[in-house]
């Protein structure tokens, strides 16, 4: 079982398809997902990590949630802390975004 903490709290904004966002809509799993992110001014070249959330909604473009980094540590050029947008990707293309209000 996976204990980490999710030391991340925010809400997550999903583009829709004709904003460029996912053609699929938001995902449809409920409870957690994982997506490749970056954190700016990165960009997907450049600081591209795996990160996950939890509080996932099947279906909704817009949530609250908290996230956390799968493998990097919060340092660096994936530094989070309140105020930050996390960048979700598909690939290179972002289709989300991670609002982080409280980093604890």
């Amino acid at each position: 079982m996976d204990t980490a903490p999710f030391p991340f709290r925010g809400r997550v904004v999903w583009l829709t398809p004709e904003q460029g966002g996912r053609t699929s809509g938001p995902p449809r799993a409920d409870g957690r997902y994982a997506a490749n992110t970056f954190v700016p001014p990165e960009t997907a070249d450049t600081g591209l990590a795996s990160f996950v959330v939890r509080g996932v909604p099947a279906g909704e473009l817009t949530w609250a949630a908290e996230g956390r980094w799968l493998i990097v540590e919060n340092t660096g050029p994936q530094r989070i802390q309140a105020g930050t947008v996390v960048v979700i990707t598909e690939g290179p293309k972002p289709v989300g975004y991670f609002h982080v209000e409280e980093a604890g």
